[in-house]
C-alpha cells in the first residue's frame, strides 16, 4: 500500500521528474558552486521518491542523480569515468545512502500497510477524520454499521454523507473532542438505521479517530426489562407461578386480593390449597401438558379462597423454561399476566446479568483505554529516535561518525516496532483461529539452544550467568520449530529482563514419561501472588505506571500460552513472590519418531544514515541538562542541541539529574516523563523545592512519549514550563529551548 493511491507508471514517471528536479536546481547552482557539492540537490529529491513510491522509485531517483553528477559535476566532466578514487568513494556512499533511504521507506509502506490490516481485522468499527471532517480510513465493521460502502465515503465529509448527525448528541461530542483536544464517549441512537451505538472518540492534530461498537441488543435486553417490569407493577391480574410438584413459587397481590392467602401462606405450599377436591384431577392434566412443553389458553374453571367460597376463573398456564430450554416450572395467570414474585425474581436476574455485563464492558473499556496508552508510548518512544535522526540526515552534511551512529539507532528502534507489531499481529492472528503451524519433526534440544544463542550476548552484556541442561534424549516431539523457538526465546528473553545484573538464569530440557518438559528459572524480580493468577493474559503487565523498570505491551508471556497449547502442551509459572525469582514449565507431548531439525535465529539487517539537522536559533553557550532513560534519545537530544551551539549535560536517572542540577546550574532542564525508580515528576517536583540560587527556578522542558490532554495538565501542573510530546523536529526543539532561555 502506497502513500497515494498512483499506479506503479506514475510513481516512476514522479521519480524522475524527481531527478530531474535535483539536476535542474544543482545546475542552477553551478556558478555558486563550481564542481562542488554534486549530489547535495538529490537528497530531498531522493527522500520524496521514495516517500511516495518506495524502494523502485527511490532508487530510479538515486541513478539518475548519480549518473547526472558522475557526467557533469566529477572531474573528468562531459563522461562517466571517475578519475579520483576519492570521488569514486563519494559516490558509493552517495548511492548508498539513496539505497538506504530507499529500502526504508519501503519497509515503513510495508508495516504501515500491515497496521491497515491490524485494524481490519479488529471486532469494532474504526473510523479515522481527517480535520475538515473528510472521511480517511473506514474498515469492513465501521462500513457494515453505517450501510455505506468504503469507496461512497472515502474523502467525503461526514455531515454532508449523514445530515441527521447534524445537531445531534454525536456532533457536539466530536466538536468539542477535537475544540478541547479530549477524548470523549456517548451512547448514540441513530434513528434512520435504527441502531445504537457506542461511540468513543479520540481526537489528535490529524483530526479523529472514532471507534464504533453495535449495542442495540443491549438496549433493547434493558427496554425488555423496564416493560416487564412495568407490566408486573400494574398488572390488576393475578399471577402465580409453581414447580413441576405443584408447589407455589410465587404468589402476587392481586393473587392475594383474588383469593384471600397472603404470600407469605401460599409460597411454599401446594397449589392444590385452592384447588376444590373434585378438580384435582386437572393439575394432574396440567402439569402432563406443561412437560409436554404445551401451554394452556382460557381455560374456564372453579377455584377456591381462603374462607372457603368458590370463584369462577379462566386460566392461562404455560410452561418455564430455562435459559437451556429446559422445562423447569409453570405460570398460571388469572385474568392476565404472570405472578408478581416471578416476574420480581426474573427483573431481578436480568437486573444484575445488565449490571455485570455493564462493569465487564467498563473494565474492558479501561483495559483498552491503558493499553491504547501504553501501546501509544512503546511506539512513540522509537519513532522519536528515527524522527529525529531521519530530519538530521534529510539536510545533510554531518561527519561520519554521528551519521552511523544515527543510522544505528534508526534500524535499532524500527526494529523495536517491527517486532512490536509482529508480537500484536501473531496475538491477532492466534484468536481469530489464524495462526498455521509448519509441524514436522522437531529436535526440541537443537531449538532451545538456536533459541539460547540469539540471548546470550544479552544475557552476557547484563552480566548474567546462564546455565543449561540439554537431555539430547528429550524427544521426539512434533511441531513448528520456528514457534518453539519463539515459545523459548519468549521466556529467556523474559528472564534476562527481569534478572539484576549477576543474577543466574537456567534452562532445563528434559523428558518424564509421556511429555517433554522445558523448564526456565532465574534469580531475578520474581511474580507477586497478585499477578500469577494473570500472567499469560494479553496485554497484562505488573506495572503499567509511568514509573515501570521494563518496557513493554505484556504479550511474549500470552504468546508463549497460546503457541505452547497449539502444540498440545501447556506452560506454568511458579514463584515464591516479589524478588525471589520465577520459574516457566513448558510441558510438551511425545510423539513416536525424531526428525532433528535445526533452526537458526533471525537477525535484522542494519545500514548507516546521516543528516544534518535543519536550521534553527543557536544556542551558543547555553547550558542544558537532558535527562532520559533512553539512551538513543539522549544522543538525538544532545546532537540536535550539540549542534546548534548549546553546552548539553546528560543524566539517565531523576537522582543523578538533581546532583547535576546543583552542581551545573543549566540554563534550561530537558526530561523524559517515564524513568525506572524516580519519573519525571518525582524529578521536577524536587527541584522546583529547591531555592533560587540552586536551580529551584530553572526553566524545564517536559520531552515525553505521553501525548494525551491529562498528561499534558499533569505535567504543566507538577511544575514543567512545556510539554513537548514525542517525536520531536530538531528546529521545533531548539526553538522551545531558545525561547525558555530567553533568546
Amino acid at each position: 500500500m502506497r502513500r497515494f493511491e498512483l499506479r506503479p507508471a506514475a510513481l516512476y514517471a514522479i521519480a524522475v521528474l524527481c531527478a530531474v528536479g535535483a539536476i535542474l536546481a544543482r545546475a542552477s547552482l553551478s556558478f555558486l558552486w563550481g564542481f562542488r557539492f554534486p549530489y547535495l540537490t538529490a537528497y530531498p529529491a531522493i527522500l520524496l521518491a521514495a516517500w511516495l513510491g518506495g524502494l523502485g522509485p527511490g532508487l530510479v531517483t538515486t541513478a539518475l542523480c548519480a549518473a547526472a553528477a558522475a557526467y557533469l559535476w566529477i572531474p573528468p566532466t562531459g563522461s562517466f569515468h571517475i578519475g579520483a578514487t576519492s570521488d569514486l568513494i563519494a559516490l558509493a556512499i552517495f548511492v548508498f545512502i539513496g539505497a538506504a533511504v530507499s529500502v526504508l521507506n519501503e519497509v515503513i509502506q510495508r508495516r504501515e500497510q500491515q497496521l491497515g490490516r491490524l485494524l481490519e481485522s479488529i471486532s469494532d468499527g474504526f473510523i479515522v477524520l481527517d480535520d475538515q471532517w473528510r472521511y480517511r480510513f473506514v474498515n469492513d465493521r465501521a462500513a457494515q454499521l453505517m450501510r455505506r460502502s468504503r469507496a461512497e465515503l472515502l474523502g467525503k465529509r461526514i455531515w454532508s454523507e449523514f445530515p441527521d448527525l447534524v445537531g445531534s448528541a454525536f456532533e457536539a461530542e466530536a466538536r468539542r473532542a477535537t475544540a478541547e483536544n479530549i477524548s470523549r464517549y456517548v451512547e448514540f441512537y441513530d434513528e434512520p438505521r435504527g441502531i445504537w451505538s457506542e461511540v468513543r472518540m479520540f481526537p489528535s492534530r490529524a483530526g479523529l479517530a472514532i471507534y464504533l461498537q453495535d449495542i442495540t441488543e443491549r438496549k433493547q435486553g434493558e427496554l425488555a426489562s423496564f416493560h416487564l417490569t412495568a407490566l408486573v407493577r400494574s398488572s390488576a391480574d393475578a399471577i402465580v407461578s409453581k414447580d413441576l410438584g405443584g408447589i407455589i413459587r410465587s404468589w402476587n397481590p392481586a393473587a392475594e386480593k383474588l383469593f384471600g392467602h397472603t404470600a407469605a401462606e401460599a409460597v411454599g405450599r401446594s397449589i392444590t390449597i385452592i384447588i376444590p377436591p373434585e378438580r384435582l384431577h386437572e393439575e394432574d392434566e396440567v402439569l402432563a401438558r406443561i412437560r409436554r412443553g404445551r401451554a394452556i389458553s382460557d381455560f374456564e374453571t372453579v377455584r377456591v379462597r381462603k374462607d372457603g367460597t368458590m370463584v369462577d376463573i379462566s386460566l392461562t398456564v404455560s410452561p418455564v423454561r430455562s435459559t437451556a430450554g429446559e422445562i423447569i416450572g409453570v405460570s398460571k395467570i388469572a385474568r392476565d399476566i404472570s405472578g408478581r414474585n416471578r416476574l420480581e425474581r426474573e427483573r431481578m436476574v436480568l437486573l444484575a446479568r445488565e449490571q455485570e455485563a455493564r462493569a465487564e464492558a467498563e473494565a474492558a473499556s479501561r483495559a483498552k483505554d491503558e493499553f491504547l496508552a501504553v501501546l501509544s508510548h512503546e511506539l512513540r518512544t522509537p519513532l522519536n529516535a528515527v524522527y529525529g535522526w531521519a530530519n538530521i540526515l534529510k539536510s545533510g552534511g554531518i561527519d561520519e561518525a554521528t551519521a552511523a551512529r544515527g543510522l544505528d539507532a534508526i534500524v535499532r528502534n524500527a526494529n523495536a516496532q517491527v517486532q512490536l507489531i509482529d508480537d500484536l499481529l501473531d496475538v491477532s492472528r492466534i484468536v481469530s483461529g489464524k495462526m498455521r503451524l509448519d509441524v514436522q519433526h522437531v529436535d526440541l534440544a537443537s531449538v532451545v539452544r538456536a533459541a539460547l544463542d540469539s540471548m546470550s550476548p544479552a544475557a552476557a552484556a547484563k552480566g548474567i550467568r546462564l546455565q543449561t541442561a540439554l537431555d539430547p534424549r528429550a524427544g521426539p516431539i512434533t511441531g513448528d520449530p520456528n514457534r518453539l523457538q519463539q515459545v523459548v526465546w519468549n521466556l529467556v528473553s523474559n528472564a534476562v529482563k527481569f534478572t539484576p545484573r549477576g543474577g543466574q538464569i537456567q534452562v532445563h530440557l528434559q523428558r518424564i514419561n509421556s511429555h517433554v518438559e522445558l523448564v526456565v528459572s532465574d534469580t531475578g524480580q520474581g511474580i507477586g501472588p497478585e499477578l500469577l493468577p494473570y500472567l499469560f493474559e494479553r496485554f497484562r503487565q505488573g506495572d503499567s505506571s509511568t514509573t515501570r523498570q521494563h518496557e513493554g505491551l505484556g504479550l511474549g508471556l500470552a504468546l508463549v500460552k497460546y503457541l505452547t497449547e497449539l502444540h498440545g502442551g501447556i506452560v506454568s509459572a511458579y514463584s515464591l513472590g516479589s524478588g525471589k525469582g520465577a520459574t516457566f514449565t513448558v510441558k510438551l507431548p511425545l510423539t513416536i519418531a525424531q526428525t532433528p531439525t535445526a533452526t537458526e535465529p533471525g537477525e535484522h539487517p542494519t545500514a548507516a544514515l546521516v543528516a544534518r539537522a535543519l536550521a534553527g536559533p543557536r544556542l551558543d553557550g547555553l547550558r542544558v541538562l537532558v535527562v532520559d532513560d533512553d539512551q538513543d534519545s539522549l544522543d538525538l537530544a544532545s546532537a540536535i542541541l550539540s549542534g546548534v551551539g548549546a553546552v548539553v549535560t546528560t543524566s539517565r536517572s531523576a537522582a543523578e539529574a538533581l546532583e547535576l542540577l546543583r552542581q551545573e546550574r543549566p540554563d534550561v532542564l530537558i526530561s523524559d516523563i517515564e524513568m525506572p525508580g524516580e519519573d519525571g515528576y518525582a524529578l521536577i517536583r524536587k527541584v522546583r523545592t529547591l531555592d533560587r540560587s540552586s536551580g529551584g527556578a530553572t526553566p524545564a522542558v517536559a520531552l515525553t512519549a505521553y501525548g494525551r490532554v491529562e498528561d499534558r495538565l499533569r505535567t504543566i501542573s507538577a511544575g514543567y514550563s512545556m510539554h513537548v510530546p514525542k517525536p520531536v523536529q530538531p528546529v521545533e526543539l531548539t526553538t522551545i529551548v531558545a525561547s525558555l532561555a530567553g533568546r
